[in-house]
């Protein structure tokens, strides 16, 4: 895996996992005053706007499920492997394109 490759995956990874406890702490009524959700809540916002108000959330007693963090999760995971995708691509392009030249 090349360090283009390695950085995405680094990137996505951590804009994953923020979305993820996101998820979690909304679900499970985390306290938005509380430092740790605050930061989350706050660190993850640029990530879940795009997608704030595309759903309503879905609520079964006290649990919140936010449809709009999900689609958010799922549209950058699919971003990120596309975009590794490519740059697989185009580096074994490169490779091979090295070793004609080397022929």
């Amino acid at each position: 895996m090349k360090i283009s490759e390695k950085l995405v995956y680094i990137i996505f990874s951590i804009i994953e996992t923020l979305l993820v406890l996101r998820i979690m702490f909304k679900l499970f009524g985390a306290n938005p005053a509380n430092g740790i959700a605050a930061f989350i809540y706050g660190f993850s916002y640029p990530l879940y706007a795009p997608f704030e108000g595309l759903f309503k959330n879905l609520t079964y007693g006290r649990f919140i499920v936010s449809l709009n963090s999900l689609a958010a999760l799922v549209l950058y995971t699919i971003a990120g492997f596309i975009i590794i995708e490519i740059l697989v691509y185009f580096s074994s392009r490169e490779e091979e394109r090295k070793k004609d030249t080397h022929l």
